[in-house]
């Protein structure tokens, strides 16, 4: 399969509130290491990385330099040589890829997009191959093509595609196209079982092949979604030019309807294919699916992580730290992490979301922050915070060092446990071994560097009016990042 021309576009702007208190607001869920070695949009961009010329990431202004932290924080070269769209603001999937869109056309007025989520687990593979390499050909023809997953079970949670006519003319090996000839959301109980045994029906798994002015050119021919084909060819027109005005952008961006592309394109077209394909597939939608990776015992509980279990029955229970011992539950899900723990029945797994909003109401800092977050350079830990302070363990790389940075607000305490440390404070640099410190006032210029042969572990102490990372002012960073 040629690589020119198409490019990759993940889907990263979720906020994955059904999978808390593992996934955070800076944290979500796409950014986890829960299924396997990578994380979900580690894989996601290894799905198509070797298919496409480049691949793009959607995602928000609040969620971008996380995203870039956590992926620049990989050795693999395919992960640091992303590229990321920055929305104004989420607005669901329809003004997302319409984005991505506006912005491959002027790179590449040809560009087919291979449009997939960043949170989802999929087998890869021949028939991956073979399904991406017919639904190109079918893109260059204009179809607006999706992938469906062969349904294993009457799943009432996913939507359906029927499908049509064979076209038999895009068949690349194991990939046999069809005409997608009706799309219907989550049906009831009835309707899926009639589905599954029709052999006609496929999960609507959100991956998408499409040329970019070919979706542009289909958002515009409905008086309803034509303001997203112009709001998203504005903003890529403009940013990055003295006439962009983010202020404006979010304005325009705002006023635009939060629709999926299913209902903005895909159900109304009359050029749809879809690609029937036998592969696993799950959209991890709920922490139900932390049952997948691990083994029920006897009496069909799944435990991941430190602990004891005593008579419990088909539960699951899983814990990132602590140790967590368990006696006699039934059908309970026990999520366990360093600062929050979540005990729910397993068919309110879907309702998760309401103890985020009950938790934003009380302003908890548990729906935003996480205990742990990879950067370019390391990683750092959050060990114990309260008014006025914060103490952190920051594990940094040899030969890596964070920013040239200063604070308008904090003083920090380096306390070396491992390994050695250059400091730079102002004009000076100072070489700190383990069990010496050095102190960083408020706004003096600073940067920490492992200069030795061995991971460096400092203990970091903040005291300060206010501690959140938008007080950093950065002076240098070689990553580019402006906070």
């Amino acid at each position: 399969m040629r690589t020119d021309s198409v490019y990759g576009v993940v889907l990263a702007g979720g906020s994955g509130q059904r999978f808390w208190p593992l996934s955070r607001e800076l944290s979500p869920k796409q950014m986890l290491t829960v299924f396997g070695t990578e994380s979900l949009i580690a894989q996601a961009v290894h799905r198509v990385d070797s298919v496409v010329e480049a691949v793009y990431i959607v995602t928000n202004e609040r969620l971008f330099d996380e995203l870039r932290n956590h992926l620049s924080s990989h050795a693999d070269r395919s992960l640091q040589g992303v590229r990321y769209l920055q929305e104004p603001m989420p607005k669901n999937t329809a003004p997302a890829i319409a984005f991505a869109a506006a912005t491959l056309e002027l790179v590449d007025p040809g560009a087919v997009m291979i449009v997939l989520p960043s949170d989802h687990l999929l087998e890869t593979g021949d028939l991956w191959r073979d399904c991406l390499e017919s639904a190109v050909k079918l893109a260059e023809a204009d179809y607006l093509v999706t992938i469906g997953i062969a349904p294993t079970r009457p799943d009432t949670g996913y939507g359906y595609i029927q499908g049509g006519p064979a076209l038999e003319e895009f068949a690349v090996r194991d990939a046999h196209p069809r005409q997608a000839a009706r799309f219907v959301e989550k049906p009831d109980t009835a309707h899926a079982e009639e589905f599954l045994a029709s052999g006609e029906y496929y999960w609507n798994a959100g991956i998408f092949v499409m040329r970019a002015a070919r979706l542009l050119e289909e958002l515009e021919a409905d008086a309803a979604t034509a303001p997203i084909a112009e709001t998203s060819r504005w903003i890529a027109g403009v940013q990055g030019t003295d006439g962009f005005d983010a202020d404006v952008a979010r304005q325009r961006f705002g006023d635009l309807e939060s629709i999926s592309i299913d209902h903005a394109v895909m159900e109304r077209s009359n050029r749809v294919a879809v690609i029937p394909a036998g592969l696993k597939w799950s959209d991890v939608g709920s922490l139900l699916a932390l049952e997948t990776i691990a083994d029920p015992d006897d009496l069909g509980t799944v435990r991941v992580g430190r602990g004891v279990d005593i008579d419990s029955r088909d539960s699951i229970v899983y814990s990132t730290d602590r140790l967590v011992a368990t006696l006699g539950i039934e059908n309970l899900l026990v999520v366990d992490t360093a600062d929050a723990t979540l005990v729910l029945p397993k068919e309110r797994a879907q309702d998760v979301r309401l103890v985020v909003e009950a938790l934003k109401a009380i302003d908890a800092e548990e729906v935003v922050q996480p205990k742990v977050s990879l950067r370019p350079w390391g990683s750092w830990t959050s060990l114990l915070k309260g008014p006025g302070f914060q103490i952190k363990l920051l594990e940094i790389d040899p030969g890596q060092k964070p920013s040239l940075q200063r604070h308008r607000h904090r003083s920090e305490h380096w306390i070396v446990v491992s390994g050695t440390a250059l400091v730079t404070r102002d004009d000076e640099h100072i070489e700190v071994h383990v069990n010496e410190s050095a102190f960083i006032p408020i706004g003096a210029v600073h940067r920490i560097e492992n200069c030795g042969k061995v991971p460096l572990k400092v203990i970091e102490v903040q005291v300060g009016e206010y501690l959140l990372d938008d007080d950093i002012v950065r002076i240098e960073d070689d990553w580019h990042r402006e906070r």
